[in-house]
């Protein structure tokens, strides 16, 4: 995680200070940052410690945006009247955590179970030999919440209305449907029951929406949290310079064609010479998933039938680029979703592989 850790007294910029070396040592990208009138000593030459002169709202808007986790030791009036007016939603507030100066207690106070809060409330206080003070219903009940089984597979969380509803009957110990479009290699949760619609139901699926049967009426009766896996790769080519929001537009409408989830794009993929391509280079920070590139050789060893077009392979030395791209990528186990589509100078195609999970 990228961590940041603030302090606020000459006994909390100690405890900073510690705090932030054995994180580091546990691989934790971790910065500190004590007020200039205790920032003496080692920690002008300890790695990772800062002093900090800007208010504490101001340091914490800034955080708020690129880490994952906060520290704050002191207060925790402090930590809530800092935080209060960047919180925007629970999928995505990073965790918050407090600490009192003399590391006796860490408690996890936003973003507890997605952000991780409760986790880097259990790790600093493994490390200071505190007590973590965790409040969610779930962990204090022994639960399994839906939001962190699903966080811990890579799955995408739905509606989070559904969510709600559904943490809250699994709280109140009713059983859960459980769906799936492919084997999981390990037990489903307990209290989850499989292929047996109850009164709040998860479904995991790539698919926007179902279209028939039980699960459609589950749907359309919104008594279904879909849960997507990040398994699809969209392989791309396109002519030079077409823009990012063509290409955008291009790659939904497969997506939408094939009824499947936007939120199951996990990376995208093209020949080597599309690398640097500002369009599809777009697409992938704009969706912020990864970009990768084959050289011709690559893309003509991958196995299958695919719809080969003589200019393309005279143009790039291989007859097709986005289904062979989006199959390479994708790895063992790969299925095209969507084949070949092309439109406005792009050629788009979908691979789906579940082996991961």
């Amino acid at each position: 995680m990228k961590l940041a850790v603030i302090s606020f007294t000459r006994k909390g910029g100690g405890l900073c200070s510690f705090l932030v070396e054995k994180l580091r040592e546990r691989g934790e990208e971790c910065q500190g940052y004590v007020q200039p009138r205790f920032f003496t000593g080692d920690m002008r030459t300890q790695k990772g410690m800062n002093a900090v002169t800007e208010p504490v709202g101001k340091w914490t808007e800034q955080q708020f945006g690129e880490m994952d986790g906060l520290i704050y030791i002191g207060a925790a009036g402090i930590a809530v009247r800092s935080i209060a007016p960047f919180l925007k939603d629970k999928m995505t507030d990073p965790a918050v955590v407090v600490m009192d100066e003399r590391g006796n207690f860490a408690v996890s106070l936003l973003s507890g179970h997605v952000g991780g809060a409760n986790k880097l409330a259990k790790l600093a206080a493994e490390i200071c030999g505190a007590v973590p003070v965790i409040t969610t219903a779930s962990d204090v009940n022994g639960k399994i919440a839906v939001d962190v089984w699903a966080a811990s597979h890579g799955f995408v969380v739905g509606d989070k209305k559904i969510a709600k509803r559904l943490a809250a009957a699994a709280l109140e110990e009713e059983p859960i449907g459980f769906f799936c479009d492919f084997p999981l290699e390990e037990p489903i949760p307990e209290g989850y029951m499989l292929n047996k619609p109850e009164r709040m139901n998860v479904w995991i699926t790539m698919k926007r929406t179902a279209e028939e049967g039980m699960l459609k009426r589950l749907e359309d009766e919104d008594r279904v949290l879909r849960l997507v896996p990040k398994c699809l790769t969209v392989g791309i080519g396109c002519r030079r310079g077409i823009a990012g929001e063509k290409i955008k537009a291009m790659v939904q409408k497969v997506l939408g064609g094939a009824n499947l989830e936007e939120r199951a794009v996990a990376r995208l993929a093209s020949i080597d010479r599309k690398q640097t391509e500002e369009g599809i280079c777009w697409l992938a920070a704009h969706w912020k998933v990864p970009f990768l590139t084959f050289s011709a050789e690559e893309l003509k060893r991958v196995e299958g039938i695919f719809d080969e077009s003589l200019f393309v392979r005279q143009a790039v030395g291989t007859g097709n680029v986005c289904e062979r791209a989006a199959m390479l990528a994708a790895g063992k186990g790969a299925r095209l979703a969507a084949g070949k589509q092309t439109g406005d100078g792009v050629a788009v195609a979908v691979a789906a592989n579940h082996s991961q999970y």
